[in-house]
């Protein structure tokens, strides 16, 4: 009764054919472009000449320099228009795809094949990779808050050479800021807002930096609290008690850092971030059907559902990050631990009351609790050098993972008692990974590179089974029974990217890459092969980024196709268990075009566009042995995935007077129709696939500083207030439809002082 589908802990078919879905996708919980891809929500309208440097490939640089496609997003630009979760600005990033609130319902450029899946992009904290790089883990989107970071960086194309397993369509990289030894600096932030339809939210900020022996030792903290505006009305469908605005939420955590630099040329940083969230009732719709997306109910925001099903969440991050400079070589270690866990409790009576009602009289709720706990500790060791020929980077890399997912299923009656805990449920696992790697970039000429990589990594993975059935739940769920399963694996993946600077701000390059995710073992049992293998991407892409006119335009384009082989997919054998197995291929090609113009003083126009077509170029293959299985032809769609996304929007900074300036803002995003996840065999027959329709989204932003330090920002999200589907299940045709609108029209302000 897993809620991922991979590795040895299974469950039966009715748990794999719902549960997954729900657990996975129901859960609540600025730049100057000639360095960064410019990102529609804030245009940059710094002065030409200003930079961010990035550290996407393990190492300090302009973007203009990056071989490869990067988006980088401020944290001011994220609290500024109250952009606080990944589903509020995912859609300002070229390629990126959201369904859901797990890692592995995130992907780029069309690599995926739905939910309940092992994650095809990874995910950084800093350089510390975080949760798991298999589904065993099911981790959460951390979501961490815009005052524990300094920006977001998501690189699009494979990075099996540098990030090694999961990273099969890129990676996304929060990065925080480093701890100053010069400055006493401190930032204060209070907000409000306001969801049409529903009720108020509240944020509180605060940072401060201190240099506690100049230039040796700094301490840096940050903190938060936010309370976000819930909209969905819920009626309890076993008492009839009414609940507005019952999908609230609160998060809170905070960070601090110790920076010192005992000697002139050693810089050590230990991190720690703490991150919570809690969560009363989910925001999930019941949609009339698979081509009707209005709810069920006369009122769009409004639910029918037992009330009282809290879900929890929390990520811990510890990091001791060691830099030493001896002139031509720079030793880096980056020692990392994090734990994240999510306690969801959720309402299946609709999936499983008429069958289980039949056999417990007095049934009224069937409830699950789903916890899932993974630590990850990791340790990173490189060297790197530059020098007029050459620059290189050798490492090597050790991880090991803990997870486990427990679940318990509890039949309760109409006073809420307990009459029986029919299914238990638990899936340990451990996987580990050892790694060496290396990168050499030639310069062959002046302004023309090549750079050439390569990484051999071995992984293990041990994974017990562990389930416990009473009554007639054994002939729906299986008998109890224990399971242990081992496989590991030696992938090897590489990299080749000429480049060639035309001039110091303009480059055009060529990049061939590939990636992994990592294989598994399946559940024994007759029909199921035991192991499944890794499935691989092959990237060929070209581009050419720069900064002209003076820097009143900056440009990035690339091209790409991607190539996926032994993709990874989830059937049902005949004795209804559920398992991973490798088939089909697939393609994804498409073009992504970011840029700002800056045709005036104080004013810029920033926009980005990507049209992305993610298909099968191999048909799913067929159910086996009475069993079931997805179903996809070739030329069909990959799911989540648009084919046209654009972005555009405008800035504009003015001076109010001496020591006061203001700025104006609106950005407006489409985000074009978008295919379901497959059919199951099990679908009804003239069952369509889901095709989430095509949506726009206006934002606006007006604001007053200070000199001094103060300032006054008022936002509008969503202002026409559209209904849009933000994500859609049916698990794969076997379930009447749900999912999650966008927020409705939010209005708050934000105030805010540095001294």
């Amino acid at each position: 009764m897993q809620t991922n589908t991979t590795g040895a802990f299974r469950r039966r078919s009715a748990l794999a054919l719902t549960l997954a879905p729900i657990l996975s996708g129901g859960l609540a919980l600025g730049a100057h472009a000639q360095t960064a891809t410019p990102v529609a929500p804030q245009a940059s309208t710094e002065e030409p000449g200003d930079t961010i440097i990035v550290t996407a490939l393990k190492t300090n640089q302009r973007l203009i320099d990056v071989p490869a496609p990067v988006t980088a997003l401020s944290a001011n630009t994220l609290t500024e228009q109250n952009l606080t979760n990944i589903r509020d600005y995912f859609n300002r990033i070229p390629g990126l795809q959201y369904s859901g609130q797990a890692v592995h319902s995130l992907s780029l450029r069309g690599i995926t094949t739905g939910g309940a899946t092992n994650p095809t992009l990874a995910v950084l904290v800093d350089d510390v990779p975080f949760g798991s790089a298999t589904a065993n883990g099911d981790t959460d989107i951390p979501d961490f808050d815009p005052a524990i970071l300094s920006r977001i960086e998501v690189l699009r194309g494979p990075q099996g050479t540098l990030y090694g397993a999961a990273s099969l369509g890129g990676i996304i990289k929060y990065v925080t800021q480093d701890p100053s030894t010069t400055q006493f600096t401190g930032r204060v932030e209070a907000g409000v807002s306001t969801v049409a339809h529903g009720g108020q939210g509240n944020s509180l900020r605060g940072s401060l930096n201190v240099p506690l022996i100049k230039d040796r030792v700094a301490l840096a903290v940050s903190g938060f609290y936010r309370r976000d505006p819930a909209w969905v009305d819920n009626t309890d469908s076993n008492t009839g008690q009414f609940l507005a605005n019952a999908n609230h939420q609160r998060q809170w955590g905070g960070r601090a850092a110790l920076l010192l630099r005992p000697v002139d040329n050693l810089t050590i940083t230990l991190s720690a971030i703490r991150q919570r969230l809690r969560t009363e009732n989910s925001g999930l719709v019941d949609f009339k059907s698979d081509t009707d997306f209005n709810s069920v109910n006369a009122d769009p925001y409004s639910v029918t559902r037992v009330l009282g099903q809290p879900s929890r969440s929390q990520f811990d991050v510890y990091s001791a990050r060691a830099v030493l400079d001896l002139g031509k070589v720079q030793v880096t270690s980056v020692t990392g631990w994090n734990v994240n866990e999510s306690v969801p409790y959720q309402d299946l009576t609709s999936i499983f009351g008429g069958l289980l009602g039949r056999y417990y009289p007095g049934l009224s709720s069937v409830f699950l609790t789903n916890s899932h706990r993974a630590t990850r500790f990791s340790q990173e060791l490189r060297l790197s050098g530059n020098s007029t020929a050459l620059d290189w980077m050798l490492g090597g890399f050790y991880s090991v993972e803990h997870a486990n997912i427990s679940q318990t299923m509890l039949l309760m009656n109409a006073s809420g008692s307990l009459i029986d805990t029919p299914y238990v449920g638990a899936g340990p696992s451990t996987y580990r990974e050892l790694a060496a790697f290396g990168t050499v970039t030639g310069h062959l000429a002046p302004g023309l590179d090549l750079q050439v990589g390569g990484r051999y990594a071995h992984n293990k993975q041990d994974n017990l089974s562990t389930v416990a059935t009473t009554g007639v739940a054994q002939y729906i769920f299986g008998f109890s029974s224990s399971e242990e399963h081992r496989t590991s694996e030696s992938p090897f993946t590489w990299l080749v990217s000429p480049s060639w600077h035309i001039t110091r701000d303009v480059m055009v390059y060529a990049r061939v890459a590939n990636g992994y995710r990592p294989g598994g073992t399946n559940t024994l049992a007759d029909g199921v092969p035991g192991t499944y293998r890794s499935d691989r991407v092959v990237n060929y892409e070209a581009g050419a980024k720069g900064s002209v006119l003076e820097g009143k335009l900056d440009f990035d384009l690339s091209v790409f196709q991607i190539d996926w082989s032994r993709i990874q997919l989830q059937n049902t054998s005949a004795n209804e268990l559920t398992f991973t197995t490798n088939g089909a291929k697939a393609r994804s090609r498409g073009v992504e075009l970011a840029g700002t113009v800056r045709p005036w003083t104080g004013g810029a126009i920033s926009g980005n566009a990507t049209f992305t077509d993610a298909v099968l170029t191999q048909a799913l293959p067929a159910a086996t042995d009475g069993g079931s299985a997805l179903v996809g032809a070739k030329g069909d769609r990959l799911p989540n995935s648009a084919r046209f996304t654009a972005n555009i929007g405008l800035d504009q900074k003015v001076r109010l007077g001496e020591g006061v300036s203001g700025s104006l803002g609106v950005n407006y995003a489409w985000t074009g129709k978008r295919p379901g996840d497959f059919l199951n065999s099990l679908a009804a027959a003239g069952r369509e696939r889901q095709m989430l329709p095509s949506y726009g989204q206006l934002d606006v932003r007006a604001g007053v500083a200070l000199d001094a330090g103060w300032s006054v920002n008022i936002f509008a999200r969503n202002l026409t207030d559209e209904r849009a589907v933000l994500y859609a299940i049916n698990r794969n045709g076997t379930t009447a439809p749900y999912g999650r609108y966008i927020p409705p029209r939010t209005v708050g302000v934000q105030f805010a002082g540095s001294f």
